[in-house]
């Protein structure tokens, strides 16, 4: 089902010409310089073709002949490649395999270019010079081991797009595909040469540089009836061409339709052109959450995307604010994580493009709670999320299985990890810190994972002990706060991990000072009125449970922390209220 919903994105984007993705028998490489030859096959100069980006220079993304899977092999690629099979420099100092790629290189042009062609003719001529030295020109160094094109002096454009190249190439192309035939799982068709080994994936953060793979036959233990490598899963050499290309074309770093959470690489993409895959880019692009205001059409973007997670998290129809949008589109989402030379399926999901947005307005929905400062989000993107849990609050310590669990919880509308309510208490008591996202995270755990309801702002008359709790220790650090203005530190500092785990050998000790901070306030004559007020506010949250227990579980230190956000929140929009 995945190579064929890939299979069908190729299609869909290979008939679009302005796409850009690859045709059969092509790939877009990184090509960092050209070797300019004159018609005898002299090297008259190289030029540097690699873009400026920022501070660096980054190589050109070129459309070439597929590049072949090497692995440890020694493959040449066709009128392109490193430096070790073109020149036979390598920056390595394995000179002798060096020599052995640059033969296979000659070999491989010999055996298709057609001498007759000029720009061809060239380019064998120029392989026949025993020394192909370069220190003569600017910065050798920088050209051994990166990616080589050919030009012929005078002439635009490269060798390897001549027609005689492509004709060459094609030829080439019929030669590989003479294998086993058979029929291909993806297209059903019958008697296609079968692909041995499918070409490489790459752009799956963590994976190998030299790209990866998902369909792979590398041990015997792995054989079926005999059958060698991808023959056991036999794919159509143009078909494994085909999803390859595709998911390649949707990993590439220009594409917004890819996230990166943890470890895992999603990939995601609608059976037809729909704007569900702008919308979703627009929602997990860390970006596209602080638009730029001098900027009119992001400006107008976020203010469409703002209306239509606000009528998705209430249930409503996504139409009825993208009336082209058609909810019966099949949308796939696709997590890859990175698996030694191979990479590994964390999810596939498969929906319609209104199943997936119901399920987005869940997450939004279970989320919702009030928030600490007007200028957070109040769809908070999964990334801002997740750095909640993670130490230091840095994105690359968060917990690679925590994050794609979360993720498929949003994207499947499956539970959240187990794991997630003691990620986020951990950090809780790390920092002495619930904000908003922590108490959004804790509700979205007990509204889904315990069918429990959880109030988005305070609940005053709800009787949950640990609610309840949470709610007098933060009535016990605001008379703090107004007896001691100024404080370095606060009860929250000190106690609040151990008054949510251990309320019994806490609490006491905490009503005690506290009574002495209401003492200091009725000595103020500007202040006494704040004394009586929390003296009530303790009284009436104490007289609604009758003890305080030894231990709290997780759960309960859950609930604990939002009564506790819940009650700081409210006596700071009371305070701005009365400003």
């Amino acid at each position: 089902m995945i190579l064929q919903a890939l299979h069908g994105y190729y299609e869909r984007m290979s008939a679009d010409p302005d796409s850009g993705i690859p045709p059969y028998g092509t790939s877009t490489e990184n090509i960092s310089f050209a070797l300019v030859l004159d018609g005898d096959g002299n090297l008259r100069g190289i030029e540097d073709l690699r873009e400026q980006d920022g501070g660096k220079l980054r190589p050109r993304k070129m459309l070439v002949p597929i590049a072949e899977k090497k692995a440890s092999g020694i493959k040449a690629n066709f009128l392109w490649d490193t430096t070790n099979y073109v020149l036979g420099k390598d920056d390595r100092g394995n000179q002798g395999r060096t020599e052995q790629c640059h033969s296979a290189f000659i070999e491989h042009m010999k055996a298709y270019c057609d001498p007759s062609d000029f720009g061809l003719a060239a380019v064998l001529k120029f392989l026949e010079h025993e020394d192909k030295d370069i220190s003569g020109f600017p910065n050798p160094e920088e050209i051994i081991g990166s990616n080589v094109v050919f030009r012929i002096e005078g002439e635009r454009g490269f060798v390897h797009d001549r027609p005689a190249a492509r004709k060459a190439w094609a030829t080439c192309l019929n030669q590989k595909e003479q294998g086993v035939l058979g029929q291909c799982l993806i297209t059903g068709e019958c008697s296609k040469p079968i692909a041995r080994l499918h070409p490489s994936i790459k752009g799956v953060r963590g994976a190998q540089s030299v790209g990866a793979s998902i369909v792979s036959f590398n041990l015997s233990a792995f054989k079926s009836y005999g059958k060698e490598q991808s023959i056991n899963a036999p794919v159509s050499q143009e078909a494994a061409f085909c999803y390859v290309t595709a998911l390649n074309y949707l990993l590439s770093p220009s594409n917004r339709q890819k996230i990166t959470i943890g470890d895992a690489t999603i990939v995601f993409w609608a059976e037809r052109t729909s704007p569900a895959e702008d919308f979703l880019a627009d929602l997990f692009d860390p970006s596209s959450q602080s638009p730029q205001p001098e900027t009119a059409v992001d400006h107008q973007t976020a203010i469409k995307l703002h209306d239509l997670l606000q009528a998705i998290r209430s249930g409503k129809h996504a139409v009825d604010i993208v009336p082209d949008l058609d909810e019966s589109v099949h949308f796939y989402v696709l997590a890859l994580a990175p698996n030694a030379a191979r990479l590994s399926i964390r999810f596939w999901e498969v929906d319609t493009v209104g199943g997936l947005l119901h399920k987005i307005g869940r997450h939004f929905r279970d989320l919702e709670i009030i928030r600490q400062y007007d200028n957070e989000p109040e769809f908070p993107p999964l990334w801002l999320l997740l750095r909640q849990t993670a130490t230091l609050n840095k994105s690359e310590n968060i917990s690679p299985v925590l994050a794609g669990g979360v993720a498929r919880a949003m994207l499947t509308g499956g539970q959240y990890p187990q794991s997630l309510l003691p990620a986020v208490l951990g950090r809780i008591r790390a920092e002495h810190a619930v904000t908003y996202y922590r108490a959004a995270l804790i509700k979205a755990f007990f509204t889904r994972n315990k069918q429990l309801e959880v109030p988005v702002s305070l609940a005053p008359a709800r009787t949950d002990r640990p609610y309840l709790l949470g709610r007098l220790f933060a009535v016990l650090e605001k008379a703090q706060e107004e007896a001691i203005p100024g404080a370095g530190a606060t009860i929250k500092d000190r106690y609040l991990a151990s008054a949510s785990a251990n309320p019994g050998q806490v609490f006491h000790m905490l009503l005690k000072n506290a009574a002495n901070h209401t003492a200091k306030l009725r000595k103020d004559p500007e202040k006494k009125g704040m004394a009586f007020h929390y003296e009530v506010m303790m009284q009436d949250i104490i007289s609604a449970f009758s003890d305080f227990p030894t231990t709290m579980s997780s759960e309960d230190q859950g609930l604990f922390m939002i009564g506790y956000y819940h009650q700081r929140k409210d006596f700071f929009t009371k305070k701005s209220k009365e400003n």
